[in-house]
């Protein structure tokens, strides 16, 4: 939006906050959706201030910035969904349920930041990124069932992951 972020979230409270609350997202929900992406709005387009801001800092070119500034704000993009899908995330809820969504966001995030990184426990290949990827979306969805196959083909990852990691620390391997 080009602005800092109280007034982003003021403008976004008039006219996104009760849409969403006529959607059926809890009160709670809906209000940090709008400040989440309140606050994003400095490294979102099309004026991601903040960017150019870092980029004048830092010297960087104009798009190695903004594709670094999107890379690590992808997880802050998602997260306000996660608010709105499942407000368990936001302590509403019996604890046994509220434990489940903070190890499944925990775990969906720390995916998609390796999905889009690259690198988990070493680098990862084209297959484990994609893998990665999808545990992240998997992970999102309040639904036991998703996180169930999300946790099965993280496990396929990190097994293939830990095999490199075994092979390449050998004794009589060349690094």
């Amino acid at each position: 939006m080009g602005i800092p972020t109280a007034p982003a979230y003021i403008v976004q409270v008039a006219l996104i906050v009760p849409a969403l609350v006529k959607l059926g997202i809890a009160v709670p929900a809906a209000h940090l959706f709008a400040f989440y992406f309140a606050i994003l709005s400095g490294i979102t387009p099309p004026v991601a201030i903040a960017v150019y801001a870092a980029n004048g800092i830092s010297r960087a070119g104009l798009w190695d910035g903004s594709w670094a500034a999107v890379k690590l704000g992808a997880t802050g993009y998602i997260i306000p969904f996660m608010f709105a899908l499942g407000p368990a995330l936001l302590m509403i809820g019996p604890w046994d349920i509220v434990a489940r969504a903070v190890v499944t966001a925990t775990v969906g995030a720390t995916c998609l930041a390796a999905a889009l990184h690259g690198f988990l426990l070493t680098r990862t290949s084209a297959w484990q990124r994609c893998a990665l990827l999808a545990v992240a979306f998997l992970m999102i969805s309040p639904e036991w069932r998703t996180d169930i196959v999300g946790a099965a083909l993280l496990l396929l990852v990190l097994a293939s992951q830990w095999i490199l990691l075994r092979r390449d620390r050998a004794p009589g391997v060349a690094a």
